[in-house]
């Protein structure tokens, strides 16, 4: 077999990595290192696993490296190839006794497992599959937490591992939350190495020394693989998630939790010094650490010895600290100019003046390698400079005026270069960037965070779509999504936005803006007037006190004041409302660092708070990826100017805490009583379910009551304006042919809070009764319109819903099931998504399951949410009117009439968006569904699995009325 080769795919992009079925006949060894300590009863049980792997016995051998214990290990009895290596008691030492036994292994492929992971039989041959297809790969497995008392090799043996523990109490795999937050380890980010843990990993040999192995130093519980995973990613290695290397560990995640967790906050210290990540370290002026964030060769060429100091003096003053500096001088340098440069650098520590080393040799785990001219124009911040030009991308090249280019590149890739052949930009984005004198540069202006309508968003997409392209394949899928988005767009023509959708840029009312108050308020619309100058309309005002009120009233526009007396505190029209195309929470993540910020100085927090660093609040990006961040009223102005800050912070999904209770200068008045006790609440010390749950509700809240088009409305009602715009009207699609189920069905649809809703019921076939059979089921009592429709059950689905489209007010189209759970907010969240989030088509995951036969509750393994995406639950589906109709309408089947309407929209150039997964529960009860999938899918993909009914795991009360639904599924019936 040809011998493995390296990695040539762009960023972490492991799927474009090409890979065989298997190999057929494996003919590279596997040796199994396991480190122990004093662990011989979970040891025979491992040991036995191992001996049920679907692997050549003859290419597995077992290495065990008992780490001084006491007594030593007595070499097992085994029918595996197995050995045991003995170290010296010298404290905890997880590193070197993995180094130990890899320096001890003899086969090629290192698989690491600890003396507590009981192995699946197929966890060698997952690993070695990718082993024996790229040189410079770290697979990871995944491994549940279960119970393990009781455990006994026999039993493995007997029964398999499977079996034993399928019904004993379990916690999901560490790593599955990472998982959904970064595309299964795909996103373009510095951090994916997190979810290194070393109890169940494999490397090739020849690369893990090429690594360096393991940081023996580490002599504390934690941090020692994460540390590992992180060089694995600075030079360049595939980090790669493999699923099917499972394993069971032995013991529940929370047991001895309490001392790991002491031992782990003290490696933090440790490992800022070796991790230069911002969520590691904050860097601070003149602070060095062992290995530096950014390395810069200053190349002195042909100039003068004055000139390179100072081009070294210019980046060692640079605002972007955290550095280190080479200084490259040619062969025919001057020895005299050598000299003097020596004489004024030498004594610097973070100076090297004619290293023996390249910079990627002496510095390999640094983040970023840059390159810099000394005869080159001097520039003010160089390294800020080419860093944020950087930005998401493998490498950038800066020229300036004179025609001298200097380089920035991220150290992964100059490594993967180095291995593989070509330029850093061949494994990820690049670009050429002119670089100017401070102040020379036109001013950009910043667009916002969603993909809605916007100038340039066109061209983005068409390169976001074209940087796929890997061949002739996906260059001919590349074309028809081209020619299909260019027929969306001509079919639009010259149509504006509806007035009645979100998107619209229109806040459905003319504005105009009297005082610095009023005009704060509305600072995120080009749209509202700035006084009433003459010529122009205003349907309503809002103005700061009633002097200004009065110039509106006599111009006969109806107004609203900010502050209506002398001493009145100001209410929540005086709140400054945000644009949600900027605001949003696009891009949420749940995995984050577990750190806190402050909005303010760390100081100024009272004693029951505290925060690791300050964070400003200009860029939701960095902030989401805290655990959340604490405020207080002394980091504010005033309480009106605090709670702008916060209301666009929670759009955005970032946890807030208020630290003071809020309550200085009426800030719940202002926030609303929701928003602030949600802020108010416990997001400190919250699990990720938890701090999930509380950034959704904040954001939802947020809004809701507080986004441009909200505060018009509400300003709009307290003028009194006879007319006020309205927020968009919804037609729910609800086709049914099951008449148990109806019920349950109308009371999914009753409960919404969404204002504007009507039902379209399609009652497709017989035995629904002659009449209203929802006037019968709720009486008068139901809180929205109906239309109903009766249809003859030879009808396939895609037409039903075509009848139902057809017949529906709204202008957009919620599809609902009837065998499904939905909260109060479902509607609300699609609705607000749509708005934000410039997608056509928007909707769930079906991430939490209730199977009815084996009455158990399943939350499956969480898929990134808040994002563009290819997979959303059919009845969690909203498009609007136009947009089907420009996609062609359901499908004429009847089946699968959902997956195909993704397709269409897709094809025509349309775009998908998942929100999050809370408020909607999946219920499976055996016949009759569409999507044909058994129990066992769900189970294997279970996080979490409870016996009976637990709505709680989708952010639901778990007293929410779903006696209906229960009832209905017990009485049974079919689709």
């Amino acid at each position: 077999m040809t011998a493995p080769g390296p990695a040539r795919v762009p960023y972490n992009d492991w799927r474009a990595h090409p890979l065989p079925d298997g190999p057929s006949v494996p003919s590279i060894g596997v040796s199994v290192v396991i480190p122990y300590f004093e662990t011989a009863e979970t040891l025979g049980p491992v040991l036995a696993a191992l001996e049920g792997q679907d692997w050549p016995q003859d290419l597995l051998e077992v290495v065990v490296v008992d780490d001084g214990s006491r007594p030593p290990l007595a070499p097992p009895g085994s029918a595996l190839d197995l050995r045991t290596v003995r170290l010296e008691d010298r404290g905890f030492g997880l590193a070197g006794a993995r180094n130990a036994g890899a320096r001890a292994a003899r086969h090629g492929i290192l698989v690491f497992l600890d003396a507590d992971i009981v192995a699946a039989p197929g966890l060698v041959a997952a690993h070695a599959r990718w082993h024996h297809a790229v040189s410079d790969a770290l697979t990871l497995g995944f491994c549940r937490s279960v119970a393990a008392a009781g455990v006994r090799a026999c039993d493995i043996r007997r029964t398999g591992p499977a079996a034993l523990f399928r019904d004993r109490p379990s916690d999901p795999p560490w790593n599955a939350p990472h998982m959904a937050g970064t595309g299964e380890m795909t996103a373009r980010r510095d951090d994916l190495f997190r979810a290194v843990t070393g109890n169940n990993l494999a490397i090739s040999r020849a690369f893990f020394e090429e690594v360096g192995g393991f940081d023996e130093t580490f002599a504390r519980y934690g941090g020692e693989d994460t540390e590992f995973g992180y060089r694995v990613q600075a030079r360049g290695g595939l980090l790669v998630p493999v699923r099917d290397a499972a394993g069971w560990h032995l013991g529940r995640w929370a047991e001895g939790r309490a001392a790991k967790e002491r031992d782990a906050e003290i490696q933090r210290g440790k490992l800022a010094n070796l991790i230069p990540l911002p969520g590691f370290r904050a860097a601070a002026p003149g602070r060095s650490y062992a290995v530096p964030r950014h390395v810069v060769t200053v190349e002195a060429g042909e100039a003068a010895p004055e000139r390179v100091l100072e081009a070294v003096e210019d980046v060692l003053a640079d605002p972007a600290g955290d550095l280190a500096v080479r200084v490259t001088v040619p062969a025919g340098f001057p020895a005299a100019g050598l000299e003097w440069l020596e004489s004024r650098l030498a004594p610097d520590p973070l100076v090297r003046l004619a290293p023996a080393l390249p910079a990627l040799d002496a510095f390999p785990a640094a983040a970023v390698h840059l390159v810099l001219p000394a005869a080159s124009p001097r520039l003010p911040g160089p390294v800020s400079a080419l860093v944020r030009a950087l930005k998401g991308r493998a490498a950038v090249t800066g020229v300036f005026a004179d025609g001298s280019r200097a380089t920035a590149a991220r150290g992964w890739a100059l490594h993967r270069a180095r291995r593989a052949g070509g330029t850093p930009g061949d494994y990820g984005d690049s670009a050429t960037v002119r670089l100017a004198p401070a102040g020379s540069e036109r001013p950009v202006r910043r667009r916002p965070q969603c993909a809605a309508r916007r100038p340039g968003a066109t061209l983005a997409r068409i390169l976001d779509e074209a940087r796929h392209v890997r061949g002739p394949r996906t260059a001919w899928r590349f074309l028809g999504w081209f020619a299909g988005a260019l027929r969306w767009r001509l079919r639009q023509g010259g149509r504006t936005a509806h007035p009645d959708t979100p998107r619209s840029r229109s806040l459905g009312v003319e504005i105009a803006a009297l005082g610095p108050r009023a005009r704060a308020v509305f600072a995120a619309s080009p749209r509202v007037l700035r006084g009433l100058p003459a010529g122009h309309h205003a349907d309503a005002a809002l103005a700061d006190n009633p002097a200004l009120a009065a110039e509106a009233a006599a111009a006969g526009v109806p107004v609203a004041v900010i502050l209506p007396g002398d001493g009145d505190a100001p209410g929540p029209l005086a709140v400054p409302a945000f644009d949600p195309g900027r605001w949003n929470p696009v891009g949420w993540t749940a995995n984050v660092e577990d750190r806190v910020g402050a909005l303010g100085p760390v100081a100024l927090l009272g004693p029951d708070a505290t925060a690791d660093r300050t964070v400003l609040p200009g860029e939701p990006a960095p902030l989401r990826r805290l655990h959340h961040v604490e405020d207080t009223a002394a980091f504010h102005a005033d309480a009106v100017s605090r709670a702008g800050v916060l209301v666009r912070l929670a759009a955005a999904g970032v946890p807030v805490r208020l630290a003071d209770a809020g309550e200085e200068g009426g800030l719940a008045a202002l926030l609303g009583a929701e928003l602030h006790g949600l802020m108010a609440s416990g997001v400190r010390g919250a699990d990720a379910s938890a701090r999930e749950s509380l950034s959704i509700a904040m954001r939802r809240a947020a809004l809701r009551d507080h986004s441009l088009p909200a505060r018009a409305r509400q300003l709009a009602e307290a003028a009194g304006l006879p007319d006020p715009p309205l927020p968009p009207s919804v037609s729910v699609l609800l086709a049914t042919r099951r008449p148990h189920l109806l019920a349950a069905a109308l009371a999914n649809v009753a409960r919404q809070s969404w204002p504007r809703l009507e039902l379209v019921l399609a009652l497709h076939g017989e035995g629904f009764g002659g009449g209203d059979p929802v006037r019968r089921a709720f009486g008068p009592d139901f809180p929205h319109p109906v239309r109903l429709l009766r249809l003859g059950a030879d009808l396939p689905l895609g037409s039903v819903l075509n009848a139902a489209s057809e017949t529906a007010a709204g202008t957009l189209l919620a599809k609902m099931d009837d065998d499904d759970l939905y909260g109060p907010d479902h509607i609300l969240d699609l609705v607000l998504a749509h708005g934000y989030s410039g997608a056509e088509l928007v909707g769930k995951c079906p991430a939490t399951v209730y199977l009815a036969g084996p009455d158990r509750t399943v939350r499956c393994r969480r898929s990134p949410s808040e994002a563009r995406s290819r997979s959303i639950a059919g009845s969690t589906m909203l498009i609007a009117r136009g947009d089907l109709l420009r996609a062609g309408g359901w499908r004429r089947a009847p089946r699968h009439v959902d997956r195909a309407l993704v397709d269409d929209v897709l094809a025509a150039g349309g775009a998908v968006y998942r929100i999050h997964d809370e408020g909607y529960v999946v219920v499976r009860h055996g016949e009759g569904h569409t999507w044909a999938a058994d129990d066992r899918h769900f189970l294997d993909q279970a996080e979490e699995v409870r016996p009976g009914w637990h709505p709680e795991l989708a952010g639901l009360p778990a007293d929410l009325d779903a006696a209906p639904l229960l009832r209905a599924l017990a009485h049974g019936g079919r689709r």
